[in-house]
């Protein structure tokens, strides 16, 4: 018997953390390009501190990252959820001296149930998940929409509820930026002392082949460059420097309208934008971008996206035009080209021509 009872606790004790991990799913990316990037030298109006004539070369880690997520059933219908996601560069030991090679991206601990889902920690604003949906670049660093489009910003200490879907269609996220005994959490320099004086909200439609958005954002902090760092986003972090000089703004208030159609091998997106310096209401940059995606094989993938910013204080406007193919080596992994150019006034800012490879598991 005792013998017997021996057998059963070493097998409880086995089992429990068996149970648990297989509640724990990793995943991750790993997403390598090298890229030929052709910008204004240092001193030119505009510059962004490479060579002009010669351009450089370079082997870019394009946001990879990995990390764990899973929940577990709780008493009372609810379910608890958490994940921990990490940045890592690739190609490099560490993105500066005495910075860590490993970044925090989307990490959260949360509760869902029939009245919908609440997490908090640090991950990305509603508005920016919106953008994610039509950005046929997303995270490839020259390509991404945020080189042109304000309001890319994953905070830290955000709370966040997240509606069930209403009549099987509408989504609706709330969420705000906790103060922590700070007048200005957001180092913006405006006021956050109160429970919503830093808000993002969404409300997203999904009719299966076609989907559309709004997104407001307020005191949105996503493109301050600290000494050449952008650290409150992870937009640029891969290099340390800035890829644009366009000025998207310190702290803005803004508006954001998404729309896009997935068909059996099109893709279409739009995304209409007013950003306001929260400072300076005078101070307001618009933007639009079109996105189209088509399936030609189900290999091959041909994208193409262009935006345009208009900055009417300054009365400066960019364009930002990108064209590419991946190509599936398999389900988990593929290969890809793209070429990208933005312009400011109709003058090359930057030029780059880049071929790459990304596995995911």
């Amino acid at each position: 018997m005792k013998r017997k009872l021996l057998a059963i606790a070493v097998c409880a004790a086995v089992a429990a953390p068996v149970s648990a991990i297989a509640n724990t799913e990793l995943y991750g990316r790993i997403n390598l390009s090298i890229d030929h990037f052709d910008g204004k030298e240092t001193g030119v109006p505009g510059g962004i501190g490479y060579d002009e004539e010669g351009g450089t070369y370079q082997l870019n880690s394009n946001k990879s990252y990995f990390g764990v997520r899973g929940g577990a059933d709780l008493t009372a219908g609810l379910r608890g959820f958490y994940q921990l996601e990490f940045g890592v560069f690739v190609d490099e030991g560490a993105l500066a001296p005495g910075v860590d090679i490993f970044t925090s991206r989307n990490s959260f601990l949360g509760l869902e149930g029939g009245l919908g889902s609440v997490q908090a920690g640090r991950f990305d604003t509603p508005l920016r998940a919106m953008g994610a949906q039509v950005d046929q670049f997303r995270d490839i660093r020259y390509g991404d929409s945020a080189n042109l489009v304000a309001g890319e910003w994953r905070p830290d200490n955000i709370i966040q509820y997240t509606s069930p879907k209403i009549a099987d269609m509408l989504t609706i996220a709330v969420a705000t930026v906790a103060s922590e005994n700070q007048a200005d959490a957001t180092d913006s320099g405006n006021t956050n002392n109160k429970l919503f004086d830093t808000l993002s909200v969404s409300a997203m439609l999904d009719f299966g082949d076609f989907y559309a958005g709004v997104g407001y954002d307020k005191n949105n902090f996503g493109t301050q460059n600290v000494s050449g760092l952008y650290l409150n986003d992870d937009i640029y972090s891969d290099t340390g420097v800035s890829i644009s000089s366009l000025d998207l703004g310190l702290s803005n208030d803004i508006y954001r309208v998404v729309a896009g159609i997935n068909m059996d091998a099109l893709e279409i997106g739009l995304l209409l934008q007013q950003a306001e310096d929260v400072s300076d209401s005078d101070n307001k940059n618009r933007s639009y971008m079109l996105s189209a995606g088509f399936e030609l094989t189900d290999m091959i993938k041909l994208k193409a996206q262009y935006g345009e910013t208009d900055f009417r204080a300054t009365d400066i406007k960019a364009r930002q035009a990108t064209l590419g193919a991946d190509y599936m080596l398999g389900q988990q992994t593929k290969t890809f080209i793209y070429t990208t150019r933005q312009e400011v006034d109709g003058d090359r800012h930057f030029a780059v021509v880049g071929i790459g490879a990304e596995h995911r598991f």
